[in-house]
């Protein structure tokens, strides 16, 4: 009797241990996703409100938006966002309202000067994307778990999610993308669920969750092709008389499964974007007016329609930056290796084929292979995806330990360089920006001295060149745009990232070429690593938005 309580008992503690580590590992796989995320989130804060002034281009877009509601006054139209979609935009306006009530409940913040009060909101909405951010961390975790029942391979799926660099870096911005992501999750999350549950209640949440991330960004809406999928393709493993179940489960999905999802979707759509429905007139003059101008429609011409070579640009150089720098061969790998198991199609393929229809939809249909960002709604399957094929490999690798410890080195080589590149990406995010450096040095430049300073007309001044001069206007100091060739006592060039010697001294001759200024010095924040300075000159645009180069240049004397 007493060993037999002595075995019972280290059983029990085993259990416990297993137990306390494995919370232990995931904890730690949040606290990391935290500082990765946290680190420089003050960025950018105090650069103002204006298109010409925010250091992030679409936070002016999120904030202009914003400002136009007042949840406290019942004001819930806002042509500011119609472009896009309203439900993120409706999330923020809470903290809109709660600081009104707080500090200022007399005064209207769309119609306030106080630039404290619009970088509070910015801060706060940050705040929002970080945690947002954390909830999809552990939404990929539950869908993998569901689908596997296997804690490690669940855990690397949310650990490669939580290292992601286009994520740790869009989780600083207020922006739509990071809820878009949580909202996929949570419909790959329950459309695993339907393949054991077809219940009527979790068909019509999968359907209001879908219908929220349309009502987010209008092109997420076609994460409700993935629980229609899952429903379609057969859950088990005996192939046989699969074409008559197809058969059987196409017809049920007809008749009554796909109208509990639309009716989902019409009402999550309506929650997230009332206007759609309310004041329709308005939403598609916003589309087509600002919407339809970044769409690339002569892709989908006849011509054109198999022309594969931009999503081929997605693959091979878009979407390894967005996983820098090594962290996209993790589901590539897993992608090639689930191919080629037909046991695991079921939950694969509706996943494969969501990500085949948003690349080939949104790749084609955008302005072209340059913004990350485009690919951001692939990543939570991506890294599902991940810990599914993982799943499969711990079975097959139970009784082969060296293996095991092998593939495990493998897949912290590929991890620790994404982590690295954050954290230096986070540490330089929190040093002081380039357009404050320049901005402080031409303010000791002029004095009282009346100036005008000039900046050169590039399809990025906006948040290049012009934040760093145009909060110095004054009466005695004129900012203009205005080409190398016209009179000005200085001359602004701002580029969206850095770039080589080669080509900054390209641009310093053709400035100089004119006669009417020479150049005084480059004006740049660089990623450090280790001690050394890391360029990104081949990063996609989106991603490099804190670490502009600005040229000053000076009149000729």
């Amino acid at each position: 009797m007493p060993l037999t309580a002595f075995f019972q008992d280290g059983a029990t503690r085993r259990r416990f241990m297993q137990k306390s580590l494995r919370s232990a590992l995931f904890a730690g796989v949040l606290l990391l996703a935290v500082y990765l995320r946290v680190a420089g989130l003050t960025w950018g804060l105090g650069s103002g409100y204006g298109h010409d002034l925010n250091f992030q281009p679409d936070e002016f877009v999120s904030l202009r938006g914003v400002l136009q509601l007042d949840l406290l006054a019942g004001r819930l139209k806002t042509p500011g966002a119609y472009f896009e979609g309203t439900f993120n935009y409706y999330l923020w306006a809470v903290p809109q309202a709660v600081l009104k009530l707080a500090a200022n409940k007399h005064a209207d913040l769309s119609d306030s000067v106080n630039a404290q009060d619009h970088s509070d909101l910015l801060y706060i909405s940050r705040w929002m994307s970080v945690l947002v951010d954390l909830c999809t961390i552990v939404i990929v975790f539950l869908a993998i778990k569901e689908a596997t029942r296997r804690f490690y391979p669940s855990l690397i799926g949310a650990l490669c999610y939580a290292v992601l660099p286009i994520q740790v870096i869009y989780a600083h911005f207020m922006r739509t993308h990071i809820l878009s992501n949580l909202l996929c999750a949570l419909v790959i999350w329950l459309s695993v669920k339907l393949c054991k549950s077809q219940s009527w209640q979790l068909l019509i949440l999968v359907g209001v969750i879908s219908g929220l991330g349309a009502a987010t960004r209008y092109p997420v809406g076609i994460i409700v092709v993935i629980p229609s999928l899952y429903l379609l393709i057969d859950g088990g493993n005996d192939l046989r008389n699969s074409n008559l179940r197809f058969s059987e489960r196409a017809r049920t999905f007809v008749t009554s499964q796909v109208w509990l999802i639309a009716l989902g979707f019409g009402v999550g759509l309506f929650l997230g974007h009332p206007m759609l429905f309310l004041d329709p007139a308005s939403v598609a003059k916003a589309i087509t007016g600002e919407t339809l101008k970044y769409a690339s429609l002569h892709e989908f011409s006849g011509s054109q329609l198999l022309n594969l070579s931009i999503l081929w640009r997605y693959v091979t150089y878009v979407i390894p930056f967005a996983m820098y720098p090594l962290l996209w061969l993790v589901p590539y790998c897993a992608i090639l290796y689930l191919l080629f198991k037909r046991s695991l199609y079921s939950f694969s393929t509706p996943i494969l084929i969501f990500s085949l229809l948003h690349l080939y939809l949104m790749g084609k249909g955008y302005l072209g292979p340059y913004f990350a960002r485009i690919t951001m709604l692939l990543m939570p399957g991506f890294c599902v995806l991940v810990g599914m094929a993982g799943a499969d490999l711990q079975l097959k690798l139970r009784n082969k330990r060296t293996m095991t410890v092998v593939l495990i080195g493998v897949l912290l080589l590929v991890f620790v360089p994404s982590i690295v590149f954050d954290i230096a990406f986070g540490r330089a995010m929190q040093r002081k920006d380039a357009r404050q450096i320049l901005r402080q040095d031409l303010r000791n430049f002029i004095g009282e001295a009346p100036a005008t300073i000039g900046i050169l007309h590039l399809p990025t001044y906006f948040y290049t060149a012009m934040p760093a001069a145009k909060p110095l206007t004054s009466d005695k100091v004129v900012v203009q745009l205005q080409d190398a060739g016209e009179d000005a006592d200085y001359l602004l060039v701002g580029l969206p990232t850095e770039i080589e010697p080669a080509q900054m001294n390209a641009i310093i001759r053709q400035v100089e070429a004119q006669g009417k200024f020479t150049y005084e010095r480059s004006y740049s924040v660089p990623v450090k690593i280790f001690g050394h300075e890391f360029s990104l000159t081949r990063f996609p645009q989106d991603m490099t938005y804190p670490f502009p180069t600005i040229l000053l240049f000076r009149a000729r004397t």
